[in-house]
C-alpha cells in the first residue's frame, strides 16, 4: 500500500516539474524584445557624475550604471575559467536602449572598423535589442554612437 502512495507522490512531483518547465519556456518564448534590458535597467542604480550629466545634456536618460556581466570560458573540455565583461551605463533615448562605454585615457579607443569590432562587437552580440553602443568621453564632452550591421559580401 505504501508503495502505491510513493509512486503517486513521485508522479505528482514529476508532473509539477514538467508543468513548471513548460511554463518557464513559454514565458521565455513570448517575452517581448528588450525585456532583458528592462530588467537590467531596474537592477542597477546611478550615481550622478560627470558622465551621467553629459549623457543627460545630450538627451539620454541614464537607467542604470556600472554593470558586470559574468562569463565562463572553457578550453578543450577543461574547467570553466571565470571572467567578466564590464560596461558603464545603460541609457535610453526615444524608447531605444543604448549601452554606454566610457573612453578612458589608459585605454584609448582606436576609431578604425577593425579596432571597434574587436572592442565593442561583443556588447552588440550580447545585447541585440540595443540600438547601439555609445562611447562617451567626458573629458572632451564627446559622444559617439557605434552600430554594427551585416554587409553583403562576395567572399
Amino acid at each position: 500500500m505504501s508503495r502505491f502512495g510513493d509512486w503517486l507522490l513521485m508522479l505528482a512531483a514529476g508532473a509539477i516539474m514538467v508543468w513548471w518547465a513548460i511554463r518557464r519556456f513559454d514565458r521565455w518564448l513570448h517575452e517581448p524584445p528588450g525585456a532583458s534590458l528592462r530588467r537590467l535597467a531596474q537592477a542597477g542604480g546611478v550615481e550622478p557624475d560627470e558622465a551621467v550629466t553629459m549623457l543627460q545634456e545630450y538627451g539620454f536618460e541614464v537607467l542604470s550604471g556600472k554593470h558586470r556581466v559574468p562569463l565562463g570560458v572553457v578550453v578543450d573540455d577543461g574547467p570553466a575559467q571565470a571572467t567578466r565583461l564590464y560596461f558603464d551605463y545603460l541609457a535610453s533615448k526615444e524608447d531605444k536602449y543604448y549601452l554606454v562605454k566610457l573612453e578612458r585615457a589608459r585605454q584609448p579607443l582606436e576609431w578604425t572598423a577593425s579596432a571597434l569590432r574587436e572592442r565593442l562587437l561583443v556588447y552588440a552580440l550580447l545585447f541585440p535589442d540595443c540600438e547601439g553602443i555609445i562611447v562617451a568621453n567626458p573629458k572632451d564632452k564627446l559622444l559617439r554612437t557605434v552600430r554594427f550591421q551585416l554587409e553583403d559580401g562576395d567572399g
